[in-house]
């Protein structure tokens, strides 16, 4: 499992306003509670892409580790694919002399993880630098992050973002979007987002979601690069297509308000009901609303406690939905409850099947 950084780039939407009918007050979305900020994460959330870390590194069964030679010719890596971690160690050291990065990485490997060896990080660092210092780029990105985290070095920003920019500019995903980060200020480094979004915009390019999500907002705001509402609902709607429910929330929004999209009260609804069923706390208050307005959807009071009440566990609140609740009668409050008590994976697909 890939460990993920989250630096929860968040996108202010505007609020949504629609009329049901011509003397009816406009129902109304609310903005996502978060403005656009680059918030500072936790240093140790940098994002790894193994998922273990460097001081925990265990002894496992080796990954078969691919090599184009000839099969009858003994290298380090066809005898560590063989279990000979020995041998392999020994080969390594000489072929990496010779010039080997994908050796010197080879040894980095065994020293991390005690592949016929005792556990040694210093060791596995120090070949990782020989290799990434040969342009490996797997072996950049795994010395930048040791050295972004402090792990078995001193911690160094600047000089882990020379890491990662050597793995990034090799097309390295997860190095993409840590430079990004780094970029962005995030780790106290002068903020660039010319550069951060240039780098945002790669890995979004190559399928980061995250990125995705950081690069339709820096275009929502026109932040490191030239405005533009289109390509913001384009980004985002990428990201929501790729299974990020707080994307569905964003897009839906976006599709709701006609901002970068024709309005299309139908695209906002099918992605607030996907993402509500996601169990998105944000997409079921939102979505009650409508709900009870009848907006985009037939009104249903009971099926708005509902999700109100099932957005409550997860604890989320909206003052407007608890007034408007509080004007019900009873028997809507207790049919809502007993659906919100019963929602399983069955009835939330049948839920997102509702007719409009």
């Amino acid at each position: 499992m890939r460990k993920i950084f989250i630096s929860s780039l968040s996108l202010l939407c505007l609020l949504i306003a629609t009329t049901a009918h011509a003397a009816e007050k406009p129902a109304t979305l609310p903005e996502i509670e978060q403005e656009l900020s680059l918030q500072a994460p936790n240093p140790e959330e940098i994002v790894k892409q193994s998922a273990d870390q460097l001081p925990d590194a265990q002894p496992t069964k080796p990954p078969i580790i691919k090599t184009t030679t000839k099969p009858n010719l003994i290298t380090a890596h066809n005898a560590f694919n063989k279990g000979l971690y020995k041998t392999a160690a020994k080969l390594a050291k000489r072929e990496s002399k010779a010039g080997s990065a994908d050796a010197a990485f080879l040894l980095g490997e065994i020293y991390r993880k005690g592949f016929g060896t005792q556990v040694d990080i210093k060791q596995a660092l120090s070949w990782y630098r020989k290799a990434a210092n040969m342009d490996h780029s797997e072996a950049a990105f795994t010395f930048g992050y040791a050295l972004s985290q402090g792990i078995g070095l001193d911690k160094n920003i600047s000089e882990a973002k020379l890491y990662f920019q050597k793995a990034a500019k090799a097309d390295h995903l997860i190095a993409q979007y840590n430079l990004a980060i780094i970029y962005a200020g995030l780790a106290g480094q002068s903020a660039d987002y010319t550069k951060a979004f240039k780098w945002f915009e790669r890995a979004a390019d190559q399928g980061h979601h995250q990125s995705q999500v950081d690069v339709s907002t820096l275009y929502s705001l026109g932040k490191g690069t030239k405005q533009n509402h289109t390509m913001a609902a384009r980004y985002m709607q990428k990201a929501a297509q790729n299974g990020r429910s707080d994307a569905m929330v964003r897009y839906a929004i976006m599709a709701f308000n006609g901002k970068g999209i024709d309005r299309n009260l139908d695209q906002a609804v099918f992605w607030l009901k996907k993402a509500a069923n996601l169990g998105q706390a944000v997409a079921q208050t939102r979505l009650s609303r409508l709900y009870y307005k009848g907006v985009g959807v037939k009104k249903d009071e009971s099926i708005a406690v509902m999700l109100y009440r099932l957005a409550l566990k997860s604890g989320a609140e909206d003052s407007w939905l608890e007034q408007e609740f509080n004007k019900l009668p009873e028997e809507f409050l207790e049919k809502g409850q007993k659906m919100a008590n019963i929602w399983t994976k069955a009835t939330a697909e049948q839920f997102i099947r509702l007719q409009n």
